[in-house]
């Protein structure tokens, strides 16, 4: 009834959020009867609707300018749903279908039957979509964002596809996708616009791979690079990205184990400005290169062999954390279970310009002093619980 109500007295309705409501297939019929300019819609997460809220479709004319439709968790769905969806919306250009379990590929099919005009699809954790989906997708359009994540089944027949149909690509989100392997970067590097990429936890990627993205054509495009995870990536990586990638931004490094000292080293001189290093084998020494790197957010979480040594050395890192950095604004060395009172005594000579500290599961830093640093920051997150427990709890969520 009030959905009844609110779509019969705003017959001009641009942008519908319903997100995690309990509407139903009357609702979505009221919409698309009276919501004739509708653009956005968003029924993530409701699970009362069916296929027949979108039967409609075939016969109304209420979204017709639909550009923007998210579906994520409405596991409900099946191929006729979003075969309705095809017929009723040829102006669709942004679908989220995220969170799918029970999503295959006729569902995908069925969607691109009539929808030629896709430029941004999100999927992540659909585990069950093969190549045969990511090929299609492809082939019916000419997408400039695509993430998927949490999925073991595409492999580099997706990529070479998705690559060679859409060349004007610039987001790319494909973490936790065992199948990509260096073949696969092989034609990512071939997009010529592509801006952001993250291939976090994708364990086949080595330093080869990462040669050929550097070696490619969006060398002076990308500006977001995560690499999290990639547990076969060494020095020779940074390296290539430290001197190939002129306007790189973000660089996460996270959790690569094989990075030593000399990779933060390698950083010296490049346009990067924020870094995570979180969980690295990083030292007091290589710390003491960031001094020659201009970042204005570090991520240190889980570094634990950093001590107070490299943050106050006078020949090291201090020249650069606690010396009025003009650079340094967020500041993250959760986890860094060496870190001492004494290293927050040195930083209180960068607040201001730091005005974001996190030092959660900091199990040697008291809480008198780390209160002392509250004040001087907008933005402060504070706890000495035991590392493991924390950061097993981070993963869980």
């Amino acid at each position: 009834m009030m959905i009844q109500r609110i779509t019969e007295g705003c017959p001009c309705l641009l942008y519908l959020n319903l997100s995690s409501t309990l509407v139903t297939d009357h609702s979505l019929k009221a919409i698309f009867r009276n919501c004739l300019s509708l653009q956005y819609l968003s029924l993530a997460h409701c699970r009362r609707f069916t296929d027949e809220g979108f039967l409609c479709l075939t016969t109304e004319k209420g979204a017709r300018n639909l550009t923007h439709l998210n579906l994520s968790e409405c596991s409900q769905m099946t191929a006729n749903g979003f075969r309705y969806i095809s017929a009723g919306c040829p102006s669709l250009t942004e679908v989220v279908i995220n969170d799918m379990p029970t999503l295959s590929d006729s569902c995908v099919l069925a969607l691109l039957t009539s929808c030629y005009c896709l430029s941004s699809v999100s999927l992540l954790w659909c585990p069950n979509l093969s190549d045969v989906a990511i090929k299609g997708i492809a082939k019916a359009s000419n997408l400039k964002f695509f993430s998927i994540e949490g999925n073991n089944q595409i492999t580099d027949v997706s990529w070479q596809a998705l690559c060679s149909h859409s060349q004007g690509l610039c987001r790319l989100q494909a973490a936790d996708c065992p199948g990509m392997t260096d073949d696969s970067l092989r034609y990512v590097a071939s997009l010529k616009s592509l801006k952001y990429l993250d291939i976090s936890l994708c364990s086949r990627v080595s330093d080869a791979g990462i040669k050929c993205l550097t070696d490619g054509s969006s060398t002076d495009e990308l500006h977001h690079l995560s690499i999290s995870r990639c547990c076969l990536v060494t020095d020779n990586s940074v390296r290539r990205i430290a001197r190939r990638l002129r306007k790189l931004y973000h660089l996460n490094l996270s959790y690569c184990e094989r990075l030593t000292d000399p990779a933060v080293e390698l950083l010296s001189g490049s346009s990067i400005c924020s870094l995570d290093l979180s969980g690295c084998n990083i030292q007091d020494q290589g710390l003491a290169a960031l001094q020659r790197i201009h970042l204005k957010k570090i991520v240190l979480a889980e570094c634990v062999n950093i001590t107070d040594t490299g943050m106050e050395m006078s020949d090291m890192a201090v020249l650069y954390l606690t010396s009025g950095s003009q650079y340094l604004r967020e500041l993250d060395m959760s986890g860094c279970t060496l870190l001492t009172d004494r290293s927050l005594r040195h930083l209180k000579r960068i607040c201001p310009p730091l005005t974001s500290i996190r030092m959660t599961c900091c199990s040697s830093i008291s809480w008198a002093a780390a209160i002392k640093l509250q004040a001087r920051v907008s933005h402060w997150e504070y706890s000495n619980f035991n590392p493991s427990s924390c950061f097993d709890c981070s993963a869980n969520q």
